[in-house]
């Protein structure tokens, strides 16, 4: 075998075992892939877009995005959120029930899994995956299911995730600020 074989093609100054492209480990690949969040606005308020490799993180799902209370359940959960993506299907499958409580933010989350039908077969069949659901417990409403590679998503973009929820907190102590500012007379 000779050294031009063991090269990758597409960056010949690197052996093929040594290349992370050979390896299939590069990043933005399917085997690999690049998860992001942006901010959107829904009617005005703010949310975030999860992102794989700048699009869409699920073919049937074009736009995942979600808003400030989802986003602290995401990360309250963000333990189960990772052994869920890292398990098996019939891992997932007997995935136990459970609750989550914040006491920081008042938050209260009922975690369970339920069968999801994925696609239909060319013969009929439904073929179902089982989906993490996460729901706030009253005085919340909010729900939110996910399957594993939505959960592999959040586990990805936990860091830049955790700084926008914070980054909305730091812009709703500025404006109750500036209101009670402006009850007291203080121009802006």
């Amino acid at each position: 075998m000779g050294d031009a074989e063991e090269r990758c093609p597409k960056y010949p100054s690197m052996l093929k075992a040594e290349c992370s492209h050979c390896q299939g480990l590069e990043r933005g690949t399917a085997d690999n892939p690049h998860f992001s969040i942006k901010e959107v606005y829904f009617d005005g308020w703010p949310g975030v877009e999860v992102l794989k490799n700048g699009g869409p993180v699920h073919r049937w799902d074009e736009h995942f995005q979600f808003g400030q209370r989802i986003a602290e359940m995401l990360i309250a959960c963000m333990g189960i959120l990772q052994e869920f993506w890292l398990s098996t299907d019939d891992e997932r499958r007997a995935f136990p029930p459970q609750l989550i409580e914040n006491q920081t933010s008042g938050l209260r989350v009922q975690i369970y899994v339920e069968m999801h039908p994925d696609f239909e077969r060319s013969d009929g069949q439904t073929i179902d995956r089982p989906y993490l659901h996460l729901r706030a417990l009253p005085p919340d409403d909010d729900h939110v299911g996910l399957g594993a590679i939505k959960c592999r998503a959040i586990c990805a973009v936990e860091e830049p995730l955790t700084h926008w929820l914070l980054e909305q907190k730091v812009r709703k102590l500025e404006e109750r600020l500036k209101q009670l500012l402006r009850k007291q007379g203080v121009p802006d």
